[in-house]
């Protein structure tokens, strides 16, 4: 076994197998809940080699092992004969654990929602602007824009933003526990076709029940079909506790049907499609007037917001301009504090005399470069401080040169130099300009980490 060594020194510090509750893993940590935590020794943890770090939330003893992870996942299951548990979605427990006011509980509690919801989506929206930037660049070689295989193909890459709301709606109803199937139902009532063809006659107003309402099209909306769902798993739940045993499995999901379409469709769905519009305007209007200064400063706090794990909270916004304008202003700008991460972690590379620190630093490096910053954030950057704050610095100089030329983004993804096909569009000089912001964002950060420095014994 390739890990086995790594497994058995960590084993080693957390009191063994017996002391082992649970074992699962997100991206970069491998997630231990233990028994009697008092005999873990964090110290001897953070010198063992393969270990990036290591950080106790009170529930879970999480050890920071990088994208390697779920090799190391596989090989301590199979010496430990522990159950192999899915996967968890990333999330920064460490930091949260310090919300302990009940405001801050409840603002964590609507940005893990948020990302709950969101987060398994993004892959298939990842693929399909793929697919579309790959067509730009085969019309671009010459593909007949006109012809069967370019309609094809923007039809397999166009399919996702149509119907997102039924992607949303089964991803919701995981969230709000919720019957997917009876769910799904509703997003079909809400994406008829005879909406769409009541549009298409010049209908913009209907009734129910003598209450009228704005009509509206939900194909490739956002936020209706979040907030619809949302309800009527309340609305489920309800009904759930009234109608007696034998009768749940017909009349929980008619009644449900029946009390919460009606009400999206008046009330929910309307409100929430200006809201998303809206969302979508003022972020554009932001970029639009606040020109250098936007990225300046949203490129400075990015890597802030992703310690406080509020930047899932942007992920609606990106989807939203996506689906309604077909870019955002904002990838870029992010894009660049990523890799602003990277590049400290670069500068913490050259500047390290440490034979383990340049060796986690070289892996953090290579992982941000591609899109995963946890290992530069948390393993190097943040641990260091100086090189997280230049990466700050960086953040900001690289979202500043992309905002100053209103650089897009029209693909959902991890922004990366890896990533650059989700900043291909219409015009060819986008994406290259995008690379630059990239390219200035990594250099500043690793220069001004060098020229900082760091105490390697923190």
């Amino acid at each position: 076994m390739k890990h086995e060594q790594l497994v058995n020194d960590i084993l080693n510090q957390v009191g063994g197998v017996k002391n082992i509750a649970s074992a699962t893993h997100c991206l970069t940590r491998l997630r231990l809940t233990l028994r009697d935590k008092s005999v873990v020794d964090e110290e001897k943890i953070k010198k063992i080699d393969g270990v990036m770090g290591i950080v106790n939330n009170g529930s879970q003893t999480q050890i920071v092992i990088g994208p390697e992870v779920s090799n190391v996942y596989r090989e301590f299951i199979e010496i430990t004969g522990l159950t192999e548990e899915d996967a968890v979605d990333e999330n920064l427990d460490d930091v949260k654990s310090d919300l302990k006011n009940k405001k801050g509980n409840l603002l964590t509690k609507f940005f893990e929602t948020i990302a709950g919801i969101f987060n398994p989506i993004v892959p298939a929206l990842a693929g399909a602007g793929l697919v579309k930037a790959i067509l730009t660049i085969a019309v671009v070689c010459g593909l007949d824009n006109s012809g069967n295989t370019y309609f094809v193909i923007n039809t397999i890459a166009s399919g996702i933003f149509t119907f997102l709301p039924f992607l949303l709606a089964v991803s919701a109803a995981k969230q709000f526990k919720m019957n997917q199937f009876v769910a799904l139902t509703i997003c079909a009532a809400m994406m008829s076709s005879s909406w769409a063809g009541l549009i298409a006659e010049g209908t913009t107003s209907f009734s129910f029940l003598m209450i009228p309402f704005t009509v509206v099209n939900y194909a490739s909306s956002v936020l209706p079909m979040v907030f619809a769902i949302w309800f009527a798993s309340y609305v489920e739940k309800l009904v759930d506790k009234i109608i007696p045993g034998a009768l749940k499995i017909i009349l929980v999901p008619c009644l449900t049907m029946l009390i919460a379409t009606p009400i999206a469709l008046i009330t929910i769905g309307p409100v929430a499609t200006w809201v998303g519009l809206q969302l979508a305007n003022v972020v554009t209007i932001i970029f639009d007037k606040g020109g250098v200064f936007a990225g300046i400063i949203y490129g400075g706090i990015y890597s802030s917001m992703v310690v406080l794990g509020i930047h899932h909270g942007m992920v609606p916004v990106l989807v939203q301009g996506i689906t309604a304008q077909g870019f955002n202003y904002i990838s870029p700008t992010s894009g660049s504090a990523n890799m602003a991460q990277a590049g400290a972690a670069f500068g913490v590379w050259l500047k390290s005399k440490n034979p383990k620190t340049k060796t986690i630093a070289a892996s953090a490096t290579i992982a941000a470069v591609t899109g995963v910053t946890e290992p530069a954030i948390y393993g190097i950057n943040f641990k260091f401080k100086k090189p997280f704050l230049a990466a700050a610095i960086g953040g900001a100089c690289g979202g500043g040169f992309a905002s100053f030329f209103m650089l897009k983004a029209f693909a959902m993804g991890g922004p990366s130099f890896l990533n650059f096909a989700m900043f291909i569009g219409d015009n060819p000089s986008n994406v290259w300009l995008v690379m630059a912001a990239f390219a200035i964002a990594f250099i500043v950060a690793a220069i001004l980490t060098v020229v900082f420095g760091f105490d390697e014994n923190m």
